[in-house]
């Protein structure tokens, strides 16, 4: 449990509250048995729960369950006895190289949002006067242009972003490295910055010239920030500023960006940008950029070890399982490049 983040330990709770509880919840441990927890499943299944779902909640109890065993508090874990639903495995959702782009191109425009008006009261003179309809025009904020910048151009997760500092950049070197994440509270308001969740989530991903040359210049402007923001800058200052978040919130007070928010703003931009200048940006969510990232890597013929490191992912195989279809392209085009340089000669 203590390697749990606050809100992953939330939604296990909720599982069994929901779903395990009101069975076995007043059950003695060596009472449980398999037909109970599969009667649990079997009622998911029923009442329309979706795969992953049914599978998240049993886990949990068989988790618990195997733990008791470990302990010698029952005699086996009944749970290995039950059946579950075949897992769906979700397509996986990514951009193409021209939709990345139009993308990072919909980062630089200018939108137009329609605002309509209303009566306002003038003050404690308690007058009021009626403000027209009228257009707002607004670009991008800064903060969230390098945000997405780096995230297509490293793959990392949303959480790593949120939790970025300033003395994870490496701007010699032209590095940024994961030390630090960012996740939600239970409640899924608060956050707390915790330790990657695995020992190869920790990392040190390299970047372009470019894209350390924009980091620097959104540093300076974050230090202006912080200097013309005066007490209401919530964040470091003088010889500690590089202890800063890299991608601080919209209200200028250096506090660091909420996960939510990053999915929020993600398909806001791309909604507007579809709608204003009718692209064809796909609404993908916000991890299919990471897809998009290693995808782009593969087609290209890196090594998928390369890959699986840029990735923080622990073992290789987890990257061939994910980006299994991506790999039999490169083979085949792999094995098209063999047969021409055998058969130039033929």
């Amino acid at each position: 449990v203590k390697n749990l983040a606050p809100y992953t330990l939330t939604t296990y709770e909720e599982a069994l509250r929901d779903y395990y509880y009101p069975v076995i919840g007043n059950m003695k441990l060596s009472k449980i048995t398999a037909v109970n927890i599969q009667n649990v499943v079997n009622v998911m299944v029923r009442n329309g729960a979706a795969p992953g779902t049914v599978h998240r909640a049993f886990y949990v109890v068989s988790g618990i369950l195997q733990k008791a065993y470990k302990w010698g508090l029952i005699q086996e874990n009944v749970a290995k006895r039950c059946e579950l639903p075949k897992a769906v495995q979700k397509e996986i959702r990514f951009w193409t190289a021209e939709q990345a782009q139009e993308f990072l191109k919909a980062l630089t425009l200018t939108y137009h949002h329609s605002v309509k008006g209303k009566e306002r009261i003038l003050g404690s003179s308690g007058k009021t006067y009626t403000v027209d309809d009228y257009t707002r025009s607004y670009t991008i904020r800064r903060v969230w242009r390098e945000f997405f910048n780096l995230e297509l151009h490293t793959g990392m997760r949303r959480g790593e972003l949120c939790g970025l500092r300033w003395c994870d950049v490496d701007f010699e070197k032209k590095t940024v490295s994961v030390r630090q994440v960012i996740s939600r509270l239970g409640n899924g308001e608060g956050l707390t910055v915790k330790e990657p969740k695995t020992k190869s989530s920790v990392r040190t991903i390299a970047v372009s010239k470019d894209v350390i040359e924009s980091l620097k210049s959104w540093r300076r402007e974050q230090m202006q920030t912080c200097m013309q923001m005066g007490n209401y800058w919530e964040g470091q200052r003088g010889e500690m500023f590089d202890q800063n978040f890299v991608f601080t919130r919209p209200d200028l007070t250096g506090r660091p960006l909420h996960p939510d928010s990053v999915s929020h703003k993600f398909h806001e931009i791309i909604q507007a940008y579809n709608e204003e200048y009718h692209g064809n940006i796909p609404d993908i969510n916000f991890h299919g950029t990471r897809h998009t990232s290693a995808t782009l890597l593969i087609s290209e013929g890196l090594d998928v070890v390369e890959v699986s490191h840029r990735l923080g992912h622990s073992k290789t195989s987890t990257t061939e399982d994910i980006y299994a279809h991506q790999l039999e392209k490169v083979d085949e085009h792999a094995a098209e490049v063999l047969d021409s340089i055998l058969n130039k000669s033929l």
